[in-house]
């Protein structure tokens, strides 16, 4: 019964995910999750907790296995279940104390599967899902701080310890008369090009010149007073400064609409090709950003030798190189970053990449997940982080979905997936930092480790 019931709540934790977006379902299903592993032996913690996670991650990551077959998407899934089963290692009472430690041990296991192996994946981490139900304490205690409280309020709920629950209430009441530490300094308009491709697919880039066509025709400021042209990642798998084709086509649509345009774009090097963002300005000058936080197995190989004889699809990717430091860019007074694809995932990446900057962007390419939930999940993911950093954030996809969100992690416009054209928004800007921003993952790590360590106190007080 207790296999079944791990099943039931691994599945019914999707539900709190895009693009079901059910935020009950994580307090339901974690609740579950920690009565059906407290008072158990060692081995029967440990396979309860890996079905658990399976039957979650099967689910959550199945856009993995877009075009590519089931081999990524399931080796994906067991190393993530892998991971997450750690939870099982540990035997909690059911308390408060016990409550406490199972949220912290939980945190410590989140905060393991962003960071490891290959730089780690975080995807499906609790925090990503409360937007709707805990806005206001994002800016403060951040996703991670999100997930430790989620699986704190409901470990307690599913103990019916309502006194805690009734204190957790009245200290995050808090958060809605504390004074904001972010000041607004006004307003840039951006227009945001979800140009498309000719298919869906991974030989999408195959047809860069037509990638690259759609998004300059999608490119029609509809007023005078656009400050800003955001293109997504990979609109121009045509080197722009060394292929002669995008280089003037590029430069014409510079020239007519005489507004800087940030260009998500593949440049090639004798060390191998790189994932960039190019902000051209009218005036000639570029600035230009390379992408650090790579994907594993999506823009380069680790153990390659292994990992060719063992799928060999893997011989067509080729190794991108990565970028060693943070890029701000300058639009009259306003200083804006941008993270590429899956570096919204890194919370310490976020945190160096973003500090100092008025308003956010999250460029992206979701053609190669097709039709898939990878979409929606990213944009959930892109919200947690600008309600997180308090900051306007503007995600720009090739396919879908392109919003502009706002800084409580609300989207405010959304252009529909699969359909060609441009957002116009008007985005908010502002300066300073949200105390969540402050606090890195070794902060966490700490943290955890503390909430884990407090059961200790049980037995050192007896």
């Amino acid at each position: 019964m207790a296999l079944i019931l791990s099943v039931i709540s691994g599945i019914f934790l999707n539900l709190a995910f895009a693009p079901f977006n059910f935020w009950p379902a994580a307090f339901v299903s974690l609740g579950a999750l920690f009565l059906v592993l407290s008072n158990r032996g060692f081995w029967k913690r440990m396979l309860i907790a890996f079905i658990f996670a399976l039957s979650f991650f099967l689910l959550l990551l199945h856009w993995s296995g877009s075009y590519v077959g089931w081999f990524p998407w399931i080796s994906l899934a067991l190393l993530q279940a892998g991971i997450f089963a750690l939870i099982g290692l540990i035997r909690f009472e059911r308390d408060f104390l016990g409550a406490i430690g199972f949220a912290g041990w939980f945190l410590l296991i989140e905060l393991l599967r962003m960071k490891m192996p290959f730089g780690g994946f975080g995807w499906g981490r609790i925090g990503h899902t409360q937007t709707y139900s805990l806005s206001s304490l994002y800016p403060i205690i951040g996703i991670a701080g999100i997930s430790f409280l989620v699986v704190l309020v409901s470990v307690l709920f599913s103990l019916r310890k309502w006194k805690a629950l009734s204190l957790l209430a009245l200290v995050a009441s808090i958060s809605f008369i504390m004074p904001a530490h972010l000041r607004e300094t006004g307003k840039i308009n951006v227009l945001a090009v979800q140009g498309g491709v000719d298919q869906l697919g991974l030989e999408f880039n195959q047809r860069a010149l037509s990638v690259l066509r759609r998004h300059i025709a999608a490119t029609n400021p509809k007023t005078s007073n656009l400050d800003l042209v955001v293109w997504p990642e990979n609109a121009s798998d045509l080197d722009p400064e060394k292929n002669p084709i995008a280089k003037k086509e590029i430069s014409d649509l510079l020239v007519r609409i005489n507004k800087p345009i940030l260009v998500g774009a593949v440049e090639r090097s004798n060390a191998g090709p790189l994932n960039v963002s190019i902000l051209y300005k009218p005036d000639g000058n570029k600035i230009r950003y390379v992408k650090q936080d790579l994907a594993p197995f999506g823009e380069y190989i680790p153990l390659r030798s292994l990992a060719e004889r063992i799928e060999p699809t893997a011989k067509r990717v080729v190794d991108f190189q990565p970028g060693r430091e943070p890029v701000f860019f300058q639009i009259e007074k306003d200083t804006f970053a941008t993270l590429i694809c899956f570096e919204i995932l890194d919370d310490d990446l976020v945190r160096r990449s973003t500090r100092g900057a008025s308003f956010l962007i999250n460029q992206t390419n979701n053609a190669t997940f097709g039709k898939s939930n990878q979409a929606a999940q990213q944009l959930q993911i892109a919200s947690a982080r600008a309600a997180e950093l308090q900051k306007s954030l503007l995600a720009v996809s090739t396919t879908g979905f392109t919003s502009y969100i706002d800084s409580s992690g609300r989207s405010i416009a959304t252009l529909p997936q699969f359909q060609p054209g441009s957002l116009s928004a008007e985005v908010v800007t502002n300066e300073g930092r949200s105390l969540a921003s402050s606090l890195g993952s070794f902060f966490w790590f700490g943290f955890g480790a503390l909430a884990l360590g407090l059961r200790r106190l049980r037995y050192l007080n007896r």
